[in-house]
């Protein structure tokens, strides 16, 4: 059970419970909207960089293509964080702070030993029909491509 996680998100809920709707809403958007410039950078930069990378589809388009597809979403994002409250600049810098400080500790903890990764490696299956229920969800493929996840030694 995800004990730490349970209790950071019952403070979290209870700090906002206070807040106005309008308020709330307007954050859960930035933060819904900072995760989605997170996922356009990825997009962009695993396409330029990272081209042979294996994956479990590609997306028939050249490179500045993939570029153009990201900027429009990139621009209406900014532009709405531009028009947004000074509470949402404070939580999402307050958000991005805890990210970064989030970050360089699972660093220090993987180069410490705090903690063993379990990483796992993707595998191309030749036979798609193989494990697939009927929605096309390929059961036995959904563990492979799990990330890796920290164990207590």
């Amino acid at each position: 059970t995800p004990t730490t996680g349970i209790i950071v998100g019952t403070t979290v809920i209870l700090s906002l419970g206070t807040a106005e709707f309008g308020q709330l809403l307007e954050l859960l958007n930035c933060v819904y909207a900072l995760s989605l410039l997170m996922e356009y950078a990825a997009f962009v930069k695993l396409r330029l960089y990272h081209k042979d990378m294996q994956r479990p589809y590609r997306i028939p388009i050249p490179d500045w293509a993939a570029v153009l597809i990201a900027l429009p979403p990139t621009i209406g994002i900014l532009v709405i964080f531009a028009i947004s409250n000074w509470h949402v600049y404070i939580f999402s810098a307050c958000a991005i702070a805890l990210g970064l400080v989030l970050h360089k500790i699972g660093e220090v903890s993987k180069q410490r030993r705090w903690f063993t990764y379990e990483t796992t490696v993707i595998s191309n299956q030749s036979d798609s029909s193989k494990g697939e229920d009927e929605g096309g969800f390929d059961q036995n493929r959904s563990e492979e491509l799990s990330p890796s996840t920290p164990v207590l030694v």
